[in-house]
């Protein structure tokens, strides 16, 4: 009956809406599958149906679609609507960053990182997926590289590559950033930082 009455709640252009997606996921439409997946999943112009929502994400990942083995394997890592399953989690976040998405390449270094999702600690796996994120632009990749550079920390020391990395990632958007790039800025030989953001600069130039 509530789910009734929930439903009764939809208007008419909510109802044309789902209608078109699931039309379009039945057909194998891998972009409707991960929409409508995300539709139950927050009960939007649907019931709320974690069952459902998990199925056409599987659908959708089965195609390849990012995001969807993305949302995937968040549930798998969290137990939100499956078991929790962290070596399924693993399986589909590293299969998301070999797509190229830059998101789940972070997930992936930060799962090597520190051994997260039954991976074993691997610094060189880190580096190498977060380098991919960062070559996206992805602030938070960046920062981790800066910051693992600075501090030593599996990696050699590098104050100049850290200063590169940790200035992309300011910006970029990330507001942890500076803080690190101050304590660089103590320690660093003034001209080295110049030449550093010279080389940045013309670096963006050319980018252009």
């Amino acid at each position: 009956m509530a789910n009734d009455e929930h439903a009764a709640t939809f208007n008419p252009d909510q109802l044309r809406a789902e209608a078109a997606v699931r039309k379009a996921a039945n057909g194998g439409n891998a972009e409707a599958q991960y929409r409508l997946g995300v539709m139950y999943g927050n009960g939007d112009g649907v019931g709320l149906d974690y069952e459902q929502a998990h199925y056409w994400f599987e659908r959708a990942a089965a195609q390849g679609h990012e995001n969807a083995l993305i949302t995937l394997a968040w549930l798998f890592a969290n137990g939100t609507g499956v078991v929790m399953d962290e070596g399924r989690a693993r399986e589909l976040y590293i299969a998301a960053a070999q797509r190229g998405s830059a998101k789940a390449q972070y997930v992936v270094g930060t799962m090597y990182r520190f051994a997260q999702y039954g991976a074993t600690k691997d610094i060189a796996q880190a580096v190498k997926w977060y380098l991919k994120a960062a070559g996206q632009d992805m602030p938070t990749a960046q920062f981790a590289l800066g910051r693992m550079l600075m501090e030593g920390k599996g990696v050699v020391r590098d104050d100049a590559a850290a200063m590169q990395w940790l200035s992309l990632a300011h910006v970029n958007g990330s507001k942890r950033a500076e803080d690190y790039i101050q304590k660089l800025l103590k320690r660093m030989d003034p001209a080295e930082v110049r030449a550093i953001r010279d080389r940045m600069t013309e670096n963006a130039k050319s980018a252009g």
